[in-house]
């Protein structure tokens, strides 16, 4: 049975104060945690936000990634690494999951999360995860780090006020030391569309524009095109590699590959499609059931059929689908461009940077724009000027 949840008005400086950061490094190492960490998001009112680890360890990037478990610890010289069983899940403050980018096999001294939602990187009661995010940073760069970058889940605000001076930075703040400089802000992101009992009452919680092009579509496809939903796929892997060929946004066969093997990493794997009259695939789909909710997590769509949005009419089968096996909230990983994010329960998400005051360091937006795209919100924090600027001091 999980531990009830750790209150909001826990005592941020007393608990941290006393507290010790653990690394942990590898992926295996960390999953032998995946037990404590599930119960630590049971306490800290988490649930669910660290189910599938061994999926997001493994996903492709445009760098080489190690990843990296901070465990903030009121217990001290733990190897916990070697020892999972000596972690106590009461010790614990918070777990924040971090990945170090690699170059030619050599670490570049940035680490940050992999989750622009903020929901999976940091567990940490809410009084606690500003104060948990700071501390694995000061960990880091007391280790030699040059950037930190942690997005994260924050009801109770920005960072401690006492640490930050009057310089701002757009619509949040910046922070200055002797060896590095801090950057905070806050942004509202869509979290999740809320799933009623019924298909047509979920529709009916969307936007008139959007609900109408949702059925417009599917009839439409089902009319011209024959489709048929299959929400149980067996499909080689061969199959699935030519089907990707011949989608738009297309993927490298790296990244394919990874979809469909990956699969087999999640609890509760969703994989759907839908064909057309002639068994042709029009759509591939994959996802996942957790304790928080049902997520798609990849979508492929046959090209030359822009006419019929086949990404609105495998949506209406999935929410469909899911609706009918009890789910009640529906997230998207990476979010979703379409306008039935308008119709999401909207959370805040605080991004923290920091930023080593070194010449190293300094290079780092250049490099940075050859690596992450530019509508990152993450690469926005990254490339703001602010961050290196020479302390005038």
């Amino acid at each position: 049975m999980h531990q009830a949840i750790i209150p909001e008005t826990v005592d941020a400086a007393s608990t941290i104060s006393g507290a010790t950061v653990h690394i942990v490094r590898g992926d295996e190492s960390i999953l032998r945690l995946q037990p404590i960490l599930d119960e630590l998001c049971a306490r800290c009112g988490q649930l669910g936000v660290m189910d599938d680890i061994r999926y997001f360890l493994s996903k492709p990037g445009t760098l080489t990634r190690v990843p990296i478990l901070l465990l903030v610890s009121k217990t001290r010289g733990v190897e916990l690494a070697r020892n999972p069983a000596k972690v106590i899940v009461d010790d614990l403050v918070g777990a924040v999951l971090l990945y170090r980018y690699m170059f030619m096999g050599c670490g570049i001294g940035t680490f940050s999360t992999n989750d622009r939602s903020g929901r999976g990187g940091l567990v940490a009661p809410v009084a606690l995860r500003s104060a948990v995010a700071e501390m694995v940073s000061r960990s880091l760069l007391a280790r030699g780090a040059l950037t930190v970058a942690i997005s994260y889940r924050d009801g109770s605000g920005a960072i401690r006020e006492e640490a930050l001076s009057q310089s701002k930075l757009a619509n949040g703040c910046a922070i200055n030391d002797k060896t590095a400089r801090w950057a905070s802000r806050e942004r509202e992101t869509p979290d999740y569309l809320p799933l009623e009992k019924t298909f047509e009452g979920t529709l009916g919680k969307l936007g008139q524009r959007t609900r109408r092009n949702i059925r417009y579509y599917r009839k439409r496809a089902e009319a011209e095109l024959g489709c048929v939903f299959l929400p149980k796929l067996e499909i080689s892997k061969r199959e699935f590699l030519d089907f990707n060929r011949e989608c738009m946004y297309a993927v490298s066969d790296k990244v394919a590959s990874w979809r469909y093997d990956s699969l087999m990493n999640i609890g509760t794997p969703l994989f759907m499609g839908i064909k057309d009259k002639d068994g042709r695939w029009l759509c591939l789909l994959g996802g996942r059931r957790t304790r928080a909710g049902t997520e798609i997590l990849w979508q492929m769509n046959r090209g030359g059929l822009s006419p019929y949005s086949l990404s609105i009419v495998m949506r209406a089968y999935f929410i469909e689908h899911e609706i009918a096996h009890g789910m009640t909230k529906l997230y998207m990983e990476g979010g979703t461009a379409h306008p039935m994010r308008f119709s999401f329960v909207n959370d805040k998400v605080t991004d923290l940077v920091v930023v080593r005051r070194s010449p190293v360091a300094m290079l780092l937006p250049k490099l940075a724009r050859y690596f992450i795209k530019p509508d990152n919100d993450l690469a926005v924090m990254l490339f703001e000027k602010s961050l290196y600027e020479r302390a005038s001091e």
